[in-house]
């Protein structure tokens, strides 16, 4: 009969990894209600179009768990996570959050607003899609999504 070694041990702290897990989600939520809250302020005091603090400041506050979860995948040779947890919360955020959000709230929607953020989206996947074609991907596809990110910013913030 095999030893359980450190997997027993593991076990053992199941209860401690629950509560550790259901008070970041509750950290997660309570921070993510602050950043709207605040992010709204700033569009309205300083003239900022919604679209844009949602696309923008929002978009990053939400986005500072897949950051570090995918930084600490990279420094454990992890890559195929870093990339599966980035483009999969891009999915579900695309698939079953709006999808969940038009269920509960019929929206009006001003296309023309959301031209700049659906144009760059296009091409960053676009780009992605190249990128994961071939046999590897290195610092020089990371500049171009970066470069890419900040001419979005620029044409954003052109108000």
């Amino acid at each position: 009969m095999k030893e359980e070694g450190t997997l027993g041990e593991e076990k053992k702290r199941l209860p401690q990894y629950i509560i550790v897990l259901l008070v970041g989600i509750a950290g997660v939520v309570v921070c993510s209600y602050y950043i709207v809250d605040a992010a709204t302020f700033i569009a309205l005091s300083i003239g900022v179009p919604k679209i844009v603090i949602g696309a923008t400041i929002v978009a990053f506050g939400t986005s500072i768990p897949e950051l570090a979860t995918s930084l600490q995948a990279t420094k454990g040779n992890s890559i195929n996570l870093a990339l599966a947890n980035i483009v999969g919360s891009g999915f579900l955020n695309v698939t079953l959050i709006l999808g969940l959000t038009l269920i509960v709230a019929n929206l009006r929607v001003n296309i023309s607003a959301y031209t700049n953020v659906a144009v760059f989206s296009l091409i960053a996947n676009l780009f992605l899609w190249y990128f994961l074609s071939g046999d590897r991907i290195c610092w020089k596809e990371g500049a171009v999504l970066v470069f890419l990110y900040g001419l979005f910013l620029f044409s954003s913030l052109r108000f």
